[in-house]
């Protein structure tokens, strides 16, 4: 489980940066609302796999 966790935390950042890639340099040219949906979307998703691991890794 500590290992699952541990993968959860690690694509948790990856999310996160993701989102702060597509929000800022924006390479699809996406409308600025837009970007800035998806931008919010890759955060959220990113901060719940995170703490989601970190739970799951702290629990186990």
């Amino acid at each position: 489980m500590y290992y699952i966790g541990k993968t959860l935390e690690l694509m948790g950042i990856a999310c996160l940066g993701a989102g702060l890639y597509l929000g800022c340099a924006n390479p699809y040219g996406y409308s600025e609302a837009k970007a800035m949906g998806v931008e919010m979307g890759f955060l959220t998703l990113g901060i719940l796999l995170f703490f989601l691991g970190r739970l799951i890794e702290k629990r186990f």
